[in-house]
């Protein structure tokens, strides 16, 4: 009876949700090409930024290493993966992409504003479950006994999405933008209300789930729209700054699959072996397919993940100064915020160190190097959690490499 207490979520989530962790483990290292946009004189206002990251508050390198390239799972991965959950929700989450901002160097019709865009391309993974979920995929029922399982809120879902905006910049520049959206794919399951529980004697069991999935391989098309506001002024000690992202809707044609399952189980001295419900027929292939509802999905009008940026930067000092950002959405389960200081050393370089807490995990540490290059041009090299690039018990890491035109 091991594995056979999980088959409805399994089932659901292994079988019919097959992501593309290939594709997007290749954007984890992003490369940007600095020399030859530096070449270009009419790039003077833009500035390109690419990324990849992740981070979970469970899952370490090892242990998710393993999970991605297959290998032995030995118990003691486990019980850490266990603790370190410490009851609360279990989560991991994954972005990359990248983005290029711009605007004209001539003012729009002898105003104060010029014309300004941008286009970008991005993928987000964020999945979620719960302790008791998690015991039963890796270590099976053998302590749950008399126990009730609590599967809700467990879910998985993913996205690769692009945007090709413009609009018009302002002093300051601040600016706003609005463009058009191609969702590429979206596949994501999750399990509303989710109970499971099988007595000391092993003769009697209770299980209920209520979930749903759905893969959506068709092409979506729809309107984002971006903007930033920046509030800096001289005779102001602080500069405040606001940013919102992709916030807009695609229409999704039908025909991507939908599965859903709503069904109650509760039976008594069911056997070990033999025809019907019995240990045996849990654990056989296949079971759990007649409680599996398959249709096909209708025309959809959905979401996309967008997000919203407050930052207040506070000088300390003629070269020194400090900064709180508070970032909220793109399917984070928390919001993110990041406590930094910074300074500068010379006419040239830049640095900063960050705190870092919420999102996908809990506190850890970021820095920031900026290179002020010839020809007014500026790269900024982003590490989030930089121990996590040389130690395998840590919980995530990434990187964000920018350049701009001053």
């Amino acid at each position: 009876m091991k594995h056979g207490v999980t088959f409805l979520f399994l089932l659901l989530f292994s079988r019919i949700i097959p992501f593309p962790m290939q594709a997007l483990s290749a954007q984890d290292e992003p490369v940007l090409a600095a020399d030859s946009l530096g070449n270009l004189p009419f790039l003077n206002n833009f500035s390109a930024t690419a990324w990849g990251q992740h981070r979970s508050n469970t899952l370490d390198h090892e242990l998710g290493g393993i999970l991605m390239r297959g290998g032995a799972i030995g118990r003691e991965l486990i019980e850490s993966a266990l603790a370190s959950q410490s009851g609360d929700m279990g989560a991991f989450g994954f972005s990359a992409g990248g983005v290029v901002k711009w605007s004209s160097n001539r003012l729009w019709k002898e105003s104060d504003a010029r014309i300004c865009g941008s286009f970008q391309g991005r993928s987000l993974l964020d999945a979620r479950w719960t302790p008791e979920l998690f015991e039963l995929a890796f270590m099976g029922n053998q302590g749950h006994l008399g126990r009730w399982d609590v599967l809700d809120g467990s879910q998985l879902r993913t996205t690769i999405w692009g945007t090709a905006a413009v609009g018009l910049e302002g002093r300051n520049n601040n600016r706003i933008e609005v463009g058009l959206a191609y969702r590429h794919l979206q596949l994501s399951g999750q399990i509303h209300t989710g109970y499971f529980r099988v007595n000391e004697d092993i003769d009697s069991l209770y299980a209920s789930m209520r979930a749903d999935a759905s893969i959506d391989t068709r092409s979506g098309w729809g309107l984002a729209l971006n903007g930033e506001w920046h509030f800096i002024r001289e005779e102001a000690p602080f500069a405040f700054h606001v940013q919102i992202q992709n916030w807009g809707w695609v229409v999704v044609p039908g025909g991507g699959a939908r599965y859903a399952v709503d069904t109650l189980l509760e039976t008594s001295g069911f056997a070990l072996e033999g025809p019907g419900l019995s240990l045996e027929s849990l654990e056989s292939a296949g079971f759990g397919e007649d409680f599996l509802q398959i249709d096909t999905a209708g025309v959809s009008l959905q979401r996309l993940p967008g997000r919203c940026d407050v930052a207040i930067e506070y000088p300390l000092g003629p070269r020194s100064g400090c900064d709180v950002t508070l970032q909220m959405g793109e399917w984070m389960p928390l919001p993110r915020v990041m406590l930094g200081y910074r300074r500068a050393f010379g006419k040239q370089w830049q640095a900063g160190i960050q705190g870092v807490v919420g999102g996908w995990g809990r506190l850890r540490p970021a820095a920031w190097v900026r290179w002020r290059v010839p020809n007014e041009r500026a790269l900024t090299l982003y590490l989030e959690d930089p121990w996590g690039w040389g130690s395998s018990s840590a919980f995530g890491r990434g990187l964000t490499l920018r350049f701009e035109g001053l």
